[in-house]
Formats: C-alpha cells, structure tokens, sequence
C-alpha cells in the first residue's frame, strides 16, 4: 500500500483490506475510493475545529494490527452468553473482532421478508440493495476514521424490517474484542433499512473479553422509511485499555421517529458521532446521552441534526459524570434551514463533576437559517446539590452511599429512554459497579432502585 501522506501513512500500514476474494465489484470499488480519502485526510489533532478538545497524539504514535477471523478459534459459548441479555428474546447477531461469529448468534426464528445478517452474507445475496446504501448516510461523520472504516471494515450487520410490519422481539448487534498483547483493530459497517409504517428495536454493544487493548471503529447507517419507527440503544462498555470510534448516520423523511440512547462507560478514549438528517415534515429525532468517567478516560461527544423541512421535532439530552482525572465533551449542533419554519429543536448537556481534578468541555450551538422556529440550547457543568446530600446525610445516609444515590438520580432520565427493562437492568448493573461500591452489595442497590430483573421484554 503506498500513500501520498506520510505523516498518516504509518498509522494504517500494517492493516490490510479483505481478500477480494468473492466480493461485489462495488464493494471492491467502495474501498478504494475511501483507501484515496484516507490518503488524503489528515490525521486528526488538536488543531482541527472537529477535535479541538480531544488529544489523540496517544493514538497516533501506535500501530493497530489486524484482526483475524482466527481469533474466533477458542470461544466458547460460556464465553460470550454473560454479554446477552439473557432474559431477553431477542434476534441475535455476535462478532468478534468485527468478524461474524453464527456459532453463537441467534436467527433461526425470523419472520418471513425480514432480514437480520451479516454484511457479508447481505452483500452476496442482495448486492444491489446494500450498493444503493453504502456510504450514502455518511456524509459527515469524523471524516479521518470514517474513511479509515469504508477501507478496512472486515464485517457488520444488515437489518431490514418491511414495509408496515412491527418487529416485536429486539434485535441484538453484539461486538466483542479479544486481544494477543497488540492494539488489534476491529473495524465494523452496519446498515439498518426500515420500511414505510414499521417499527423496531435494535440494541448495539461494545464489550471485551479481556483487558487487553483495542481499536473499535464502528460506523452504522440508517434510512427510515415514511412513518417508520427506530429505537436504537448503543451501549460501549469496552476495557480501559481500549480506543472506541463510532459514527450513527441517520435520514429521516416524514412522519418518522428515531429515538437514540449512547451509553459510555468503558475505554480509554470514546469518540461517538451522531448526524441526523431530517428531511420531509413530521419527522422527529430524539438523542439521549451518558457518558461516565474515571481515572485517566476520555469521552467525546458530538452531534449534528440538520432540519431540511418544516413541521419537525428533535431533542437532545447528553448527561456526562466525570470521577478522577477524566475528561468528557459534548459537542452539539442544531443547523435550521431557510425553509424549515415551525421547527421546534431542542438541545442540553449537563456534566456532574465529582472530583476536583475531572473536566468537562460543553459547546452547544444553534445555526438558524427560519424566522417562525422553537429552539434552546444550554449547557451546565457543577457539582452535587450540597443541599441534598444533608438532607440525606441528615436522615442517616452515610456520605459516600449518598453520593452514589445522587449520582444514579442524575443519570436515570438517560437510562430510562431505554424502553427494554433487561437492557436497563443490565446497565445499572454496570453503573453500580462503577458508581455504587460503597452501598454494601448488589441486594442493597436493587433494594433502593425498586428495580426486578425482567423475565421477558
């Protein structure tokens, strides 16, 4: 592989593209028109407007090899199944190191005319299908790993629910890591198709299997159907040893709804993009966030809703809780164009810092281009009520459980948008462990949050 840039050419050598090998000739050709962006983009630094808050010089100075499908040999089922949901029936699909695993995924009972596979399969079956959608929803993205994705992605997941039907069992996208010492580099595309008139749920998680480091680049492209319904839920809960970049495109026509919860409690350094297009009346967009840190983490947010039409709707509620020397940053935009009046779009980023040495960045933005609109933005950053933790300190709360208590209230509202009760019982697991270890035991926090583990969702 040669390259015209030296200066980002060292970062992605020893990376490989997959074997052409039985792949569509548009697929071969999608690859090296990204493979001639990445040659061109500069590696992002401080000084790009993108990444101003985000010092990845850490990263730079690292080479990620590639991942194999060999590193599936070994995995046992005992393995993976503590990632499930295992109360939850669900469709199923498992990867590891961006290669899909059906050994341990679960798609035997789908309905007819839906799809759930894998971006290898769905391209050999229906390659025209995936060639009128590749690359079509990313169009803004962090534009240096989102080349970097469209040149090297090994694998990902298809969904396509037709037109007028109600998925009633979730989908489950599962994306495992498992190292051998190196930074090992997975890289992943995901395409969700939604018909006019349905509905469905799709659930996105980022895990390690062990503590040892690597590199997640994600990129996952949706196109609503009119009228059709998405609840996209993407937890990243990777070791902290980790790099995780991921980008979510979204385009919406009318009379659709998409709702999007990002959770983030793992790696060393997150950086999650969401852009969502709203382009034909009625549309509406709904973007929950949490982002929580400790020790040396750093998590970068940023999002871009762009009203196209009159008569649409979008929210964004992005909460971060910074511990010990972490970092966390929102950066979020509003764009509103000339001809989209009676738009109503909201936006707030509000940061809980709980240690004197944690930061966060917040950089909200509105850019209005109609005269008849609703919009706000706003951005908080402080500390614990003072007041509510005497009032609990007062009643007989220890201090450190109190804290805890505090810090899940801020939180809930986030991890409440996630309508599937396994789904949230699984991440207050997680934040318990994060936040809770001073309440005594796990039956003490179930007791206080009133919380039962579902049998079914």
């Amino acid at each position: 592989m040669t390259s015209r840039r030296t200066d980002t050419h060292h970062f992605y050598h020893n990376l490989r593209m997959p074997s052409p090998d039985n792949q569509q000739p548009f697929l071969r050709n999608f690859r090296k028109a990204s493979l001639k962006k990445l040659e061109q983009a500069p590696f992002p630094t401080l000084k790009h407007e993108e990444w101003k808050y985000t010092d990845l010089t850490d990263l730079s100075t690292q080479v990620p090899t590639p991942s194999a499908s060999s590193d599936l040999d070994g995995l046992t089922p005992e393995a993976v199944y503590p990632y499930t949901f295992n109360q939850m029936k669900s469709h199923v699909l498992v990867f590891v190191n961006g290669h899909y695993a059906p050994r341990f995924s679960r798609t035997d009972d789908l309905p007819v005319d839906m799809c759930v596979e894998s971006f290898t399969e769905a391209s050999q079956r229906d390659p025209d299908i995936i060639k009128a959608h590749l690359g079509k929803a990313d169009k803004k993205g962090n534009d240096y790993f989102s080349y970097l994705n469209g040149t090297f992605f090994t694998d990902g997941a298809v969904i396509r629910i037709p037109e007028n039907y109600a998925c009633e069992r979730p989908i489950h996208l599962m994306y495992l890591t498992v190292g051998n010492g190196d930074l090992r580099y997975s890289a992943i595309r995901n395409i969700i198709l939604m018909g006019a008139g349905s509905s469905a749920t799709v659930v996105e998680t980022y895990d390690s299997l062990d503590q040892q480091p690597a590199l997640t680049n994600a990129v996952t492209e949706v196109f609503a159907g009119e009228n059709a319904d998405l609840r996209h839920h993407i937890l990243q809960l990777q070791n902290e040893k980790s790099f995780f970049f991921g980008s979510t495109n979204i385009a919406l026509p009318q009379d659709s709804r998409y709702l999007n919860t990002w959770v983030s409690l793992g790696s060393r350094l997150a950086r999650k993009d969401v852009d969502a297009d709203l382009t034909g009346p009625g549309s509406d967009c709904q973007l929950f966030g949490l982002y929580a840190g400790k020790d040396h983490q750093r998590m970068d947010n940023r999002t871009v809703i762009t009203h196209h039409t009159p008569h649409a709707t979008s929210n964004q509620v992005y909460k971060g809780i910074l511990d010990g020397t972490s970092r966390g940053v929102f950066n979020g935009k509003i764009l509103v164009a000339r001809d989209a009046q009676k738009t109503e779009a909201h936006q707030l980023n509000r940061n809980l810092i709980l240690s004197d040495n944690a930061h966060a960045d917040s950089k909200p933005q509105l850019k209005i281009f109609a005269d008849d609109v609703k919009c706000s933005h706003g951005a908080t950053v402080g500390q614990l009520d003072k007041t509510a933790m005497f009032y609990l300190q007062s009643r007989g709360i220890a201090k450190e459980v109190a804290r805890s208590m505090l810090t899940f209230a801020f939180a809930n509202d986030v991890v409440d948008s996630i309508i599937l009760g396994s789904v949230r019982f699984f991440l207050y697991k997680r934040l318990y462990n994060r936040f809770g270890r001073d309440w005594g035991s796990a039956e003490d926090f179930e007791s206080l949050h009133t919380i039962k583990e579902p049998r079914n969702d």
